[in-house]
C-alpha cells in the first residue's frame, strides 16, 4: 500500500520517508510520535486522489538517530518534514496531523506560510500538548504535564522490559480486539485496520520512545490565530490524551477553522478513516490546490458534505 524510501535532514540525519504512489494534490503527513503509515488506511491507497507522502520520526521504525541524541524536539521534527518536503519536490501541500504532527504543522505554517495550502488537524494541540492530557481522567490542568512527563519518564525506565514485551506479545487479531474494546480505543476501528498498525508500532525501541516523548514537552503553547490558510480540526470526545476541550478552545481562535467532534479516543484517524477522508476532500475544496484534484475527488466530496455536517461544530454559537 506504500513505498519506502531515505532522504536526509538538514542536519544530517538519515530518515525514513514513505508514500502511497499517487497523484493529485500533496498532502504531507505530520504523524503522531513514532506513529506508522498504517494509521492513515485511506490515505495508503495510490488511488486516494491524492500524492501523499510522510516520514518515520528520529530513531524510530527505520530512521536513523541524530548524531546529537538532544536533537529531538519539535523545532527538529518540523526540519525533517521541511526537508521531506524538498527532497520529494513538493511546494505547497495539504498538511495532515495526528497529535504531536498538530505542534509541528502549527510550527511549518507559522515559518514557511507559503509551504501550507491546508491543515487537517487530528486529536492535538498546538503547543503545550501535556497540559492538555488526562482531562477526561479528572487530572487537574497544574497537574498534567508533571503527570505526563512521568509516565513518559517511567517508559523510559522500562524501555528494556517493554521491548521485550512488545517483540513476544501475539500481533494478531486477538491482540487487536482487546485493544478495540479497551475503553483506549473503541471498536469502530476496523481490526483489518488495526492489526497492520499493531505490528508496526511494536518495532519500537520504547526506550528511545519514551526519550521522543519526553522532548515532545517542551514546546509551549502557541496561538494559533496568525493562521490564514483554510483549517479542519477534528478532536474524539472519549480521547484520554487529549482534551476535547483544549482541541475546541484552540480552533475557536482561528475564524476559518471548521471543526468537528468525533465519538472517538484519541486513535480517531483508525477509528473513523472515512471521515478523516471527507474531512480532507472538504479542505481540498477550500483550498487553492482544488484545481490539482481528480473530477472524481471532487464528485466524491460533494456526496460527503451532508456526511461532515453530521460532526461539525458551530463555533458561531458560543
Amino acid at each position: 500500500m506504500y513505498t519506502t524510501f531515505s532522504f536526509t535532514s538538514a542536519d544530517g540525519t538519515e530518515l525514513l520517508g514513505w508514500t502511497n504512489g499517487g497523484k493529485g494534490p500533496a498532502v504531507v503527513v505530520c504523524n503522531g510520535l513514532g506513529v506508522p503509515p498504517e494509521a492513515w488506511p485511506r490515505l495508503l491507497d495510490p488511488h486516494c486522489g491524492y500524492r501523499v507522502v510522510g516520514w518515520n520520526h528520529r530513531g524510530g521504525l527505520g530512521s536513523g538517530r541524530p548524531a546529537d541524541p538532544q536533537r529531538i524536539r519539535v523545532e527538529d521534527h518540523v526540519a525533517d518534514a521541511l526537508a521531506l518536503m524538498e527532497h520529494t519536490g513538493i511546494d505547497r501541500a495539504l498538511l495532515v496531523a495526528w497529535s504531536l504532527g498538530v505542534n509541528v504543522s502549527f510550527e511549518i505554517a507559522a515559518e514557511h506560510p507559503d509551504k501550507v495550502a491546508g491543515m487537517l488537524m487530528c486529536a492535538g494541540v498546538p503547543g503545550g500538548t501535556y497540559d492538555a492530557a488526562f482531562a477526561t481522567l479528572m487530572v487537574p490542568r497544574p497537574l498534567r504535564k508533571t503527570s505526563g512527563l512521568m509516565v513518559s519518564r517511567v517508559g523510559q525506565l522500562l524501555g528494556k522490559p517493554l521491548n521485550l514485551l512488545a517483540h513476544n506479545v501475539p500481533k494478531g487479531n486477538t491482540f487487536a480486539e482487546i485493544l478495540r474494546h479497551s475503553g483506549f480505543m473503541l471498536p469502530s476501528a476496523r481490526t483489518k485496520d488495526v492489526v497492520p498498525w499493531i505490528r508496526s508500532f511494536l518495532e519500537h525501541d520504547f526506550e528511545w520512545y519514551f526519550r521522543l516523548m519526553v522532548a515532545a514537552g517542551d514546546h509551549e503553547p502557541m496561538d494559533p490565530s496568525f493562521l490564514t490558510c483554510p483549517i479542519t480540526v477534528v478532536a474524539g470526545g472519549f480521547d484520554v490524551m487529549t482534551s476535547m476541550r483544549d482541541v475546541v478552545a484552540f480552533a475557536h481562535r482561528i475564524d476559518q477553522a471548521e471543526v468537528h467532534v468525533l465519538q472517538g479516543t484519541h486513535f480517531i484517524p483508525l477509528e473513523f478513516p472515512d471521515e478523516i477522508m471527507a474531512m480532507l476532500d472538504g479542505l481540498l475544496m477550500r483550498s487553492d490546490l482544488l484545481a490539482w484534484a481528480d473530477s472524481d475527488v471532487v464528485e466524491r466530496a460533494d456526496e460527503e458534505a451532508a456526511l461532515l455536517q453530521q460532526t461539525a461544530l458551530d463555533l458561531t454559537a458560543g
